[in-house]
């Protein structure tokens, strides 16, 4: 029992000087970052609610919570948790910054030569940081890894990239297969529809991979406070279908079908989690390929200036650019300015949400508009969201969405938890017991017949040194709350206790709880070296 009431006390710490929690039903909140410039370029400060209209599909909407952020650190000092408590509230910890940057090395989707003056640029950028820039490092290849999370200290960032190798980019090649060429007409054409045959396999795994990396980073970035950027630092983005029209994503009559989940997925994070991307063309400017002295075969006399690939790859940034409301790099080869300029976007940012007047929640995608009433201003946000509906999902799509999250070097906080570990005591020592406290702000309850009724789906996973999985644990909490119990949730948060045998040589324990009404996801890390026994 003490061991659930100091999970309490320390929930409580969490949550001290917050609203007070109430649980999630059935309206939604949207929430839209806008930063706005004067015609230097500078941002413009002083602006108020009355000074902003929104506008949802053309309709005027209430803007129920208004505020202006400025970059820099959480005046905040959190305090250290107790022994053995862990927890995924990035928000309650010391330094955590009020505008979050986060810069994704992409050698998934990016020519390893490519990867070499990118890298050499992020150099030059990291080595003229601001004490002000709060900067986190990742990097995706065969896996998403963190380099660095969020610091301003040169020196650390520097040593983590230094200790990153280049991705060599098998899948990109298998992904552009070049033009056969052996003399024979016919055999051309079976190699080239063989080839295309495995490049559309490579492609499709790489978009899967591509996507599941934004969704981690969306889930841990979820429950910042700010405005929250991230610099995707890539030469190629491979799933240019679906983000400009969800809807068509997901027809049945065409290929991109193949990983449409995924897409609903990383599309329904970055909703939540407002994040601008700001792509950067790791290639920097590109000339005309069609002239190199590599070619096999001479151009033809009305080649286009650029190849459709590259053209299609720079309408994508643009997509992607415009739906998050970050800015699209490409054809420069400063990119340690790109960087510099993107960082610098979100220096005064204001945060508009409300809650729609619609009740159309069929997954289309719903255009957001934000006008400031002052002249000669330069605004700047989201183009709007998917107003995704909640559905039921299969056993199947639960288990995969909580398997996926489980293995994510990245912690989500879409759900804040606290996790206590008990470690078991001779003669069973390997029985341990694990207490996890689930915020209440972060989970949806549906009211019927007098009860709140929901489901909280966890999963319980220990890794070895080598990051293979040893065990995994998965339970179900089925929620029918009476009004008393509704109203100890609201003060004390959900709590699941799980008794675990602890496989021999775990060296990590991973939890991952997930709304199933939302899907909204939590997980914390828990280094089992730092467990006092």
């Amino acid at each position: 029992m003490r061991f659930l009431i100091a999970c309490l006390c320390v929930l409580g710490m969490a949550l001290g000087g917050q609203e007070p929690p109430v649980l999630r039903v059935t309206t939604r909140l949207v929430v839209i970052n806008v930063v706005v410039h004067g015609k230097k370029g500078e941002p413009v400060t002083g602006l108020t609610k009355d000074d902003f209209v929104l506008l949802d599909q053309g309709q005027p909407q209430k803007i129920s919570f208004f505020s202006m952020e400025t970059s820099g650190r959480s005046a905040a000092s959190a305090k250290p948790l107790p022994t053995n408590y862990f927890s995924n509230r990035l928000e309650g910890r010391s330094g955590t910054p009020t505008t979050a940057t986060a810069v994704l090395f992409d050698g998934l989707n990016t020519r390893f030569e490519d990867q070499a003056y990118a890298r050499s640029e992020l150099v030059k950028f990291l080595k003229q940081i601001r004490p002000e820039d709060r900067v986190a490092l990742y990097a995706l290849g065969a896996n998403l890894r963190v380099l660095h999370d969020f610091t301003n200290d040169t020196e650390s960032l520097l040593r983590a990239l230094a200790r990153h190798r280049s991705h060599i980019p098998t899948e990109l090649a298998a992904s552009e297969p070049a033009e056969p060429d052996t003399g024979n007409e016919e055999l051309d054409a079976w190699l080239s529809e063989a080839d295309q045959r495995i490049a559309e396999s490579y492609t499709i795994n790489r978009t899967r991979q591509t996507l599941q990396a934004l969704e981690a980073i969306a889930q841990h970035l979820a429950r910042l406070p700010g405005r929250k950027n991230l610099i995707w630092i890539s030469a190629g983005f491979p799933f240019s279908i679906g983000l400009d029209s969800f809807g068509d994503s997901l027809n049945p009559a065409r290929e991109q079908r193949t990983f449409s989940p995924e897409l609903e997925r990383a599309a329904h994070a970055l909703n939540d989690a407002s994040l601008a991307i700001y792509p950067v063309d790791a290639r920097g400017l590109i000339g005309m390929p069609a002239f190199s002295a590599t070619g096999r075969k001479a151009p033809a006399r009305n080649a286009p200036t650029l190849p459709m690939s590259i053209v299609r790859t720079h309408e994508t940034m643009e997509v992607i650019a415009e739906r998050t409301g970050g800015k699209a790099f490409y054809d420069v080869n400063d990119l340690k300015g790109a960087i510099r300029e993107a960082i610098d976007d979100s220096r005064v940012t204001y945060v508009l949400a409300y809650y729609p007047a619609h009740n159309t929640w069929d997954g289309a995608f719903r255009e957001v508009k934000v006008q400031v009433k002052r002249r000669g201003v330069d605004v700047r946000h989201r183009a709007g969201y998917f107003a995704f509906r909640e559905r039921p999902e299969t056993p199947k799509e639960r288990d995969t969405a909580l398997r996926e999250a489980a293995w994510s070097p990245l912690e989500a906080t879409g759900i804040g938890l606290m996790v206590r570990v008990a470690p078991g005591t001779p003669p069973n020592s390997s029985q341990w017991r694990v207490i996890t406290v689930v915020d209440p702000r972060h989970i949806s309850l549906e009211e019927k017949d007098g009860l709140w009724l929901g489901t909280l789906d966890a999963l319980f996973v220990q890794l070895g040194p080598d990051g293979r999985n040893l065990t995994g644990v998965t339970h179900t909490l089925s929620l029918r709350l009476s009004r008393d119990a509704y109203q100890r949730t609201l003060k004390q948060g959900t709590i699941l206790v799980k008794p675990l045998e602890m496989a021999p040589g775990a060296s990590q324990l991973r939890v991952v709880v997930r709304d199933a009404r939302s899907g909204n996801l939590g997980s914390v890390i828990v280094p089992l070296s730092r467990v006092a026994k």
